[in-house]
């Protein structure tokens, strides 16, 4: 009860624990990325089928005819397909 009497209109300051204010400011930094690109130029082979005929030609023997009397070479003449200027008719 001393105290009071020596002191007893002021009142003792309490400290509190120190606050801090930050202000931050931010500075932008160029951080750089490397993306390597590789450009690859691919040549796929199509295969498109290309037919290449072979031809050959074959003498073979066909039937025998016998010739009828009036019409050949040896008579003169044309025989039944052929008009007397020897030009092909057709029927």
């Amino acid at each position: 009860m001393q105290q009071w009497n020596c002191h007893h209109s002021m009142a003792q300051p309490v400290v509190c624990p120190t606050q801090y204010r930050c202000h931050d400011q931010f500075i932008p930094r160029e951080v750089p990325f490397i993306h390597p690109i590789v450009n690859v130029n691919r040549q796929n082979i199509v295969e498109i089928p290309r037919h290449y005929y072979t031809e050959t030609t074959r003498n073979v023997m066909g039937e025998t005819v016998q010739a009828r009397p009036g019409y050949g070479p040896q008579t003169g003449g044309f025989g039944p397909q052929f008009g007397p200027r020897g030009n092909r008719r057709f029927r």
